[in-house]
Order: structure tokens, then sequence, then C-alpha cells
């Protein structure tokens, strides 16, 4: 943090934003110090805003403007910083100079004026949410063999990372001896999803596994290496994911409660929702090994796409299909029968029914309500 008596300067991780408070008009080195300051967060905080409040007083020597413009700016440029943000009342005394700054600026940063940090802030995801994924460029390489036991430890070291920067050396939230995340956790994964590499300018930064199943997908594990952070490397690889899987319209994952990092990008980034808090009080119905304590759910919902109502047809053909043979009272057949009806997967195929989202001639008796259940009824299930 830099503080003057002309100016403060200050990294806001939250939002991973410089805020430059300008308390009255400056200049010479009271204006260059603080800027040179800021600028020296924005090096270090990767892909930060920059956002300047100059309610208070701002420059207008000569000599400042051609500084500002010969080697701020040019050094501004080289940093991951894109959004530049002015904080000014609707109509202002320096508008000339505003307009200055905002004239050069804006060939090479989005500039965004508003009347508070806020709705900087706004703004600023609301643009991000638009391009975000372009403004980092990623690669998704499938996992390779050779290559699995190293992500293995990076991820590791990712997860270690977060919860020291929380709990410093305790070690009572480690699933086993000095790793937050287990070996066995990460290796399942892998072996029941489908792994990939994050990669950017050909180096590895990061992971991903996913496992998908017609129009549902879950993010069993993404991590970004601690020092690749603020960057937009994971929203970017996310933004991939989405991109790779159109088909999906329920995304679902979960991540510890002390990942303050984590639940910061799951929500305000990429768009989940918590929809549970897993504890000793409340256990994931599914979890039957008891890992899931102190969890938060997190649930996406994405527009249907002409992708998923295919995939949706696939399943409900499958299901149509395992009803048909059922009635000979196969066990297995039943069960898989029982655990469709009235799971949240045959409400969405349900629910596409009756919005008329199904191909017209589509076999639907497994979405009848009567259908499945007297045949389970019939064969005492």
């Amino acid at each position: 943090m830099f503080d003057s008596e002309f100016a403060k300067t200050d990294y806001i991780e939250k939002d991973n934003a410089v805020f430059h408070i300008w308390k009255k008009e400056a200049h010479f080195d009271d204006y260059r110090a603080p800027v040179t300051a800021s600028l020296e967060m924005l090096r270090e905080h990767n892909g930060s805003l920059f956002i300047v409040d100059a309610r208070s007083g701002f420059e207008d020597v000569p000599e400042d403007v051609e500084w500002g413009f010969r080697y701020f700016l040019p050094e501004l440029k080289k940093t991951d910083c894109k959004i530049w943000g002015f904080i000014l009342p609707e109509v202002s005394d320096i508008e000339g100079e505003i307009d200055l700054w905002t004239a050069e600026i804006e060939k090479n940063f989005t500039v965004i004026r508003a009347v508070s940090y806020d709705d900087i802030i706004g703004k600023a995801k609301e643009i991000y949410s638009e391009t975000g994924c372009k403004n980092t460029q990623v690669s998704l390489v499938p996992l390779c063999s050779s290559d699995r036991e190293q992500f293995i430890r990076d991820n590791q070291e990712a997860f270690n990372y977060g919860a020291l920067e929380e709990f410093g050396q305790r070690d009572d939230h480690f699933e086993e001896d000095g790793e937050i995340i287990s070996h066995d956790t990460i290796a399942r994964a892998i072996d029941e999803g489908t792994a990939y590499r994050i990669m950017k300018d050909e180096k590895p930064v990061g992971g991903i596994v996913i496992r998908t199943e017609y129009d549902h997908g879950e993010l069993e594990l993404l991590f970004v290496s601690p020092d690749a952070h603020n960057r937009g490397i994971g929203y970017a690889a996310w933004c991939a994911i989405e991109e790779m899987h159109p088909e999906i319209t329920v995304w679902e994952t979960v991540t510890p409660y002390f990942e303050k990092r984590n639940i910061h990008f799951y929500v305000n980034r990429c768009g989940f929702h918590i929809v549970a808090y897993y504890n000793e009080h409340f256990r994931d119905p599914d979890d039957k090994d008891v890992d899931m304590s102190d969890m938060f759910a997190f649930r996406k919902i994405l527009p249907d796409t002409p992708e998923s109502i295919q995939a949706q047809t696939e399943r409900i053909s499958r299901y149509e299909n395992i009803m048909q043979m059922a009635e000979n009272g196969s066990e297995e057949l039943l069960r898989a029968l029982s655990g469709y009806y009235g799971s949240p997967a045959w409400k969405r195929d349900l629910a596409s029914d009756e919005a008329e989202l199904l191909p017209k001639d589509l076999k639907r008796g497994v979405l009848s309500e009567d259908g499945i259940y007297d045949l389970l009824e019939k064969h005492g299930k």
C-alpha cells in the first residue's frame, strides 16, 4: 500500500483491483510517486483492474502529462491489465483532462467511467463475462500417462497453497500427511473422469478433471499453479470446457468451505450458485465414504441447446429400452430404472417434454409416472 498527503493506492484482493485514490491535486514527484506505486502493484497482480478515484484531484501540469504518456502508459501496456476505471461525478471540472487521457488510454485498454467503485467493478464483471475467455488464451491437452504423477503433485501443491493461505501451518484439514487432497482422491477422479492439462504458452499451468453423462457434468477438479494465479487462467479453462461440451446444461462441483478463492471463482466469475453446505448435520446423500464434510456444493444451469436436447433424447431412448426389457423382472434393469425415475435427470427430461422440446416421434413412455410406477410395483420395487 502507498499512502501520502496527495494519494493512496492499495490492492483489493477480492476484486483483483489496484485502487488509486487522489486526495488532492498533485504535481511532479507528489504525482509520480503514487502513480509509480500503482504501476508496481499492477505488475505484481496479473490481470488486475486499475481504478482511479479522481473526484478530489488530478494533475494538469504538462510535464506530468508528458511523463504519463512517455513512461507510465508504455509500462502499463506491459502488464496484463485490461480495464481502467475512472470514478468521477456525472459532471466534472476536469472533463478536458479526462478526455485527453481517455483518448490515449482507449488505444490499449477498456475504459469504464462511473460514479462509484462498486459501479466499476459491476461493469468490469459484465465485460469479463463477455470477453474474459478471449483475454487469456489457454489450451486443454488430454492428460498423458507419463504426466499423471506430476499432475497429482501439482494438484496437491495448489490445494495446499489455498489451505496454508487460510490456516498457516495447521494441518487438521489434511486428508493425508501433509496433503489437503490425497493421492488416491485425485487418482480416482482421473480414472473415473476425463483429465486435461491447462497449457499457456506451451507450459503446464494447471489441470482440470470432468465427468459428463448426457446433459449433466461434474467438475471433479480444477487447479491453477500458485505462481500462475490472477491471470484469468482458471476462468479461461472453464470457458473452454463449456465450449467443449455444449450438450451440458447442468454443471455441479464442490469445494471446501475454507477455499475462499475457489468460492469467489465459482460464484462471481463462473456463474455457479451455492446449493448446499455439507457438514456433520447435513450429509451428501451420494457420499458413501463421508468425504464431503464441510464442503459447499455448487450448481450452474445453462440454457437448452440442440446438443443438450440430443443428449436428453439419447438418455430417454436408453431408459425406454430398459423399461421394455425390464418387463421380465431383471433386478439389474429394475434398479437402473428405479434410479432414473424421479431423479434430477428424469425431471429435466419431463420438463423438456412438457415444453415440447423433444422430437415428436420420440418414444417416451418412460416419462409417464404411471408407466414406471406400475412396472416397479409389479415386481415389488
